[in-house]
């Protein structure tokens, strides 16, 4: 059965996301994983991290968590959990996700690589379920690679598995051309180093690309114009951009949702009912309102570079004409227990960190997979050696593609 579980953080009037039986199909192990990269992993003993995750979980379904029950174990929806465990922390009822997921962003992104670190070398590795393909049938196969201009210098040595017939490494996207064997999965990767190094900054923007109304999850609706007017009025940039980021940080749930819920034609209309935002579509969304206010801005993505959680992320660029592109990252959400402490909500308003940059829309962005998504689908994370492991799967957990990024 469907129910609709009301975001009590959220303004009067929001519907949340839809949960119900039908997404809950996740195995325990996988979702503990999950819990141990977010919360645990600057823990001593992985061991005692899972059973604490495994604790947290006992005591979410004590206050209401649902499940569903299989020959194998309980079965989750790690969309759900994850969303449970931040309105419980929000509302005092429980304090897993600030004691254990807040504390660990934060240590992540105070010992990380910094704004200008030296040399960052890693090995980057996406590996694809072929096994529904057919031996002997080609695809065309992708995976993200850093974008030159961001960087002083870069080398990239691609690492190709014997099924690979044709390669082309180009600016932000590595293209395989494989011949499947029929056996299921397959490799591509390449090692990277990032270099220091002057970087030249853009010049003024092409407002009939970063002003564009349509554009991916960027389409602004009369709801987002009437939105950004609320808001910001007749406000200059800087204090519009700013009154854009107070709202989305404090009136609504930074949180993983179901993509399959989010509709085509209307996807930051969806957010603004739900109250709920990813990275991408909480950025996306501030990109719109932006844009409806006549500001250019853009949607940048790639992965964190922190060595214990390199995972997959999305964040803004906001044309200011003092400031030139000036970044904004909805992580602050997550750093300040959903803007309650202002030092933490603001840490990256205006900087970054370093990254492993691979998109800025429209201009530049990785393209298809090569394979296709299932209808429905989550991203799973998991802690390496020296990395992480993130994975666009099917709600049982079985993986479309898996991309694990480590550290020598």
């Amino acid at each position: 059965m469907q129910t609709v579980i009301q975001d009590n953080l959220a303004a009067s009037g929001r519907t949340g996301q839809e949960f119900g039986d039908g997404y809950r199909l996740m195995p325990e192990r996988i979702l503990v994983e999950m819990m141990v990269l977010d919360g645990h992993v600057f823990d001593a003993d992985p061991e005692v991290s899972r059973e604490e995750a495994r604790a947290a979980l006992q005591r979410f379904r004590e206050m209401g968590l649902a499940t569903r029950r299989s020959d194998s174990g309980l079965l989750y929806d790690p969309v759900e959990v994850a969303w449970f465990a931040k309105r419980a922390s929000q509302n005092g009822e429980d304090d897993y996700f600030h004691a254990h997921e807040v504390e660990t962003a934060r240590r992540l992104v105070t010992e990380g690589p910094g704004e200008a670190p030296s040399n960052l070398s890693m090995r980057y590795t996406r590996i694809f379920d072929l096994g529904d393909f057919p031996a002997g049938e080609t695809r065309r196969l992708r995976m993200p690679l850093p974008l030159e201009a961001r960087y002083g210098a870069l080398r990239i040595a691609p690492e190709l598995p014997p099924e690979v017939t044709r390669h082309r490494v180009s600016d932000g996207r590595l293209e395989a051309k494989v011949t499947s064997t029929g056996s299921g999965l397959v490799r591509i990767g390449t090692r990277l180093e990032l270099l220091p190094g002057d970087v030249e900054p853009e010049g003024p923007p092409d407002s009939d690309i970063y002003l564009r109304e349509q554009e991916g999850m960027v389409i602004i609706t009369p709801e987002i114009r009437a939105l950004a007017q609320r808001l910001a009025g007749d406000a200059n940039a800087e204090n519009a951009l700013r009154a854009f980021w107070k709202y989305l940080i404090e009136t609504m749930m930074f949180c993983q949702v179901h993509y399959d819920q989010v509709p085509a034609d209307a996807p930051l209309d969806w957010v603004l009912r739900t109250g709920h935002y990813d990275c991408q579509l909480g950025s996306s969304l501030l990109v719109g309102l932006c844009r409806a206010r006549g500001i250019p801005a853009r949607l940048v993505g790639g992965n964190f570079l922190y060595q214990r959680s390199p995972t997959n992320h999305y964040w803004t660029e906001v044309w200011l004409e003092n400031e030139g592109w000036f970044p904004v990252d909805f992580i602050g959400w997550v750093l300040s227990r959903g803007g309650r402490d202002e030092k933490w909500r603001d840490f990256f308003f205006g900087r970054l960190d370093a990254r492993l940059i691979a998109e800025c829309q429209p201009k530049s962005f990785v393209g298809t997979l090569g394979v296709a998504l299932p209808g429905q689908w989550t991203m799973l994370r998991a802690p390496m050696t020296n990395g992480a492991a993130v994975s666009l799967a099917r709600l049982d957990g079985r993986e479309v593609y898996r991309d694990e990024i480590t550290f020598p």
